[in-house]
């Protein structure tokens, strides 16, 4: 059974959100076509039902931030669970370098001159990329 199949029965069922892959980025993606079908799939129309919210997971950090909205764009919902608790001055620090990746993206700005002026994300981009 493909991942768009499920998606489709699981916004039926009144899903919330259902991760859909990590779009060539990190560690749980498949084909990257399927990842996308299987989120239009929660976003786009289908006679009425709620939308769901896509969700990449598995392997993410806030260096692959801009690459993965790059490829799934804005409606996605990131859980980098190692990603911010393995930075190297602990888990508030990893979540302020994750929200740093975040807004760089927003206002494409490249991470690395991002990171001149945010030490969390600057000490990520040391520890993963």
């Amino acid at each position: 059974i493909s991942m768009p199949v499920i998606a489709t029965l699981v916004r039926m069922a009144g899903g919330d959100a259902l991760h859909t892959g990590t779009y060539g980025t990190g560690k749980m993606h498949a084909d990257i076509e399927e990842e996308l079908h299987s989120k239009r799939v929660l976003l786009d129309d289908m006679h009425g039902l709620k939308k769901m919210m896509p969700v990449a997971s598995g392997g993410l950090h806030p260096g692959l931030i801009p690459q993965l909205i790059e490829k799934s764009g804005w409606d996605v919902q990131i859980q980098a669970g190692g990603g911010v608790s393995g930075h190297p001055d602990g888990v508030r620090a990893g979540a302020a370098a994750l929200r740093q990746a975040v807004d760089a993206s927003y206002e494409e700005i490249d991470l690395e001159d991002y990171a001149e002026n945010h030490e969390e994300l600057k000490k990520a981009l040391d520890k993963w990329m």
